[in-house]
């Protein structure tokens, strides 16, 4: 099972879009990886990923809600708090019981419910704010800063 990029994930603003579509592709890399029974091998270098990811992508898009005057602000902030105290939660799990099944599954869970709820919910609600918002779009950069990215997303019809 894999998760594609479809136009229900798009914010609207590529940049935005561009690093989603970097991490749908990241986690499908896992998944992978986890199937052929390689998931621990990759585990670490997932992390180095979303270590950096949260940094670069939070920032960027509080950014734009301190910019717009986003009226979720707080909540959306809370959100991208919650999940960065998660993967630190994660990480600690790592660090004490090693790359286990239980690390996978619970590494699987949290990016997958991030995907299918966080970005499908909130952030599409952030780019019907910012498509609504005059002179938003002068700031619609298309492409992200190069350590961010986006590569490719598989499609894979063997769900």
């Amino acid at each position: 099972m894999t998760i594609q990029w479809t136009e229900e994930l798009a914010v609207g603003y590529p940049a935005i879009d561009n690093q989603h579509k970097e991490l749908i592709n990241k986690f499908n890399q896992f998944l992978d990886a986890c199937h052929l029974h390689k998931g621990k091998v990759h585990l670490g270098e997932l992390f180095g990923f979303l270590d950096n990811y949260v940094v670069l992508h939070f920032c960027e898009e509080e950014r734009l809600m301190e910019l717009y005057q986003y009226p979720d602000l707080l909540t959306h902030r809370k959100q991208h708090q919650e999940f960065t105290q998660r993967l630190e939660e994660l990480h600690s799990e790592l660090a004490r019981e090693g790359t286990t099944i239980s690390v996978l599954i619970h590494t699987n869970k949290a990016l997958l419910y991030w995907l299918s709820t966080h970005i499908k919910q909130v952030d599409v609600a952030l780019g019907k704010y910012l498509a609504s918002t005059p002179n938003a779009e002068r700031h619609n950069h298309p492409d992200p800063p190069p350590s961010t990215a986006a590569a490719p997303v598989r499609v894979n019809s063997t769900g």
